[in-house]
């Protein structure tokens, strides 16, 4: 091979290489700023969410009425008389006849989606605070 084809092939070798690295280099600008708008869009719907009025209180509220009937409404009730009124349901003959029958409790009865919220509600604001 002489030197001239040498050079020819060795100038379009470098020329394709240059080429395919800006075409990489363009690609990945191009995918950067997809994602800068992305986030741009995101962070602008989190945005206008925090703004929401309202929000912020009805969670608080949520929270508050959950924290009331899980800590403070047991020793409420613990001073006063009043029963509550319990659903069982029965059955006689094998599973054959079922029926209702209402009991008359004395205590405070916490149902087990109260538990479940308070136990989210307990389990989001340690998991938040250890992210500080």
């Amino acid at each position: 091979m002489t030197p001239e084809i040498l050079a020819m092939l060795g100038g379009g070798v470098t020329g394709f290489v240059m080429r395919l690295i800006a075409a990489q280099a363009e690609n990945q600008a191009r995918s950067i700023n997809a994602l800068e708008r992305r986030q741009n869009l995101v962070d602008d719907s989190a945005d206008r969410a925090a703004a929401r009025v309202g929000g912020t209180w009805i969670r608080r509220f949520i929270v508050v009425c959950t924290m009331f009937a899980v800590i403070a409404a047991p020793f409420i009730v613990a001073f006063t008389s009043v029963d509550i009124s319990v659903q069982q349901e029965t059955s006689k003959f094998f599973g054959l006849f079922k029926g209702v029958r209402w009991e008359q409790v004395s205590g405070y009865v916490i149902l087990p989606e109260v538990r479940q919220t308070a136990l989210a509600i307990v389990g989001f604001y340690f998991g938040s605070s250890q992210v500080k």
